[in-house]
């Protein structure tokens, strides 16, 4: 099952993606501009993305992969 981990501004989320792969966790970053939560406060600041992640032995998620940036 995917969990959002954080949001974090886009030119910091590569050093997270490597971090969390070098743990054993599939990354996917998401623009924050697609969250669906009404404060909209993930990205009235700038330019973000949330990071999901998932143990890779847990297989499909739940998430709509049609909506991550490789």
């Amino acid at each position: 099952m995917w969990k959002r981990a954080f949001t974090i501004e886009r030119e910091r989320a590569k050093e997270y993606v490597e971090l969390y792969e070098s743990m054993g966790y599939e990354v996917k970053v998401v623009d924050a501009k697609s969250c669906d939560r009404e404060c909209g406060v993930c990205y009235l600041g700038g330019d973000y993305v949330e990071i999901w992640i998932r143990k890779k032995d847990e297989g499909e998620g739940e998430l709509n992969e049609d909506l991550y940036e490789d």
